[in-house]
């Protein structure tokens, strides 16, 4: 089984400052969209299992370190592993690449599982003992 899914964009002019280079900002949503891509490659369908149900999956923490520069229309991959699975959070490591592959960013983000409304921490597998079983079989990757 692969550990990591992948994610093929095309960097668009919104996400760039004037002079075309993709503004840092970017970098976390294309991450959010790779993690998306993750669960549901896993059959864990990111609004249905967590916004829409008891849960909700929030960021607190986030790192990217910039290598090298994306200018808009170039198509970049994202590549996303999951690295840590516990009761109460996760972590995911990224890549972004460009079309030689090259590494243009690294980085990674941990969420909390919270309740829906009161957004106080949760033991998922007591909370949602369902979802924690879909999510004790994802591949888990070496973190570097």
């Amino acid at each position: 089984m692969t550990t990591a899914v992948e994610t093929k964009l095309e960097v668009r002019w919104g996400e760039c400052d004037p002079a075309g280079i993709v503004y840092h900002p970017a970098y976390i949503d294309w991450f959010s969209v790779a993690r998306m891509h993750f669960l549901s490659a896993y059959g864990v369908h990111y609004m249905e299992s967590f916004h829409d149900g008891r849960i909700q999956v929030v960021v607190t923490d986030v790192t990217c370190k910039y290598v090298k520069t994306l200018r808009a229309e170039d198509q970049i991959v994202v590549v996303a592993r999951l690295v840590e699975i516990s009761r109460a959070r996760m972590k995911f490591a990224y890549e972004v690449f460009d079309d030689s592959g090259a590494t243009c960013a690294k980085g990674y983000t941990r969420h909390a599982f919270v309740e829906h409304g009161t957004m106080r921490p949760v033991n998922l597998q007591r909370t949602a003992p369902e979802l924690w079983e879909k999510l004790t079989v994802l591949p888990l990757s070496p973190e570097e």
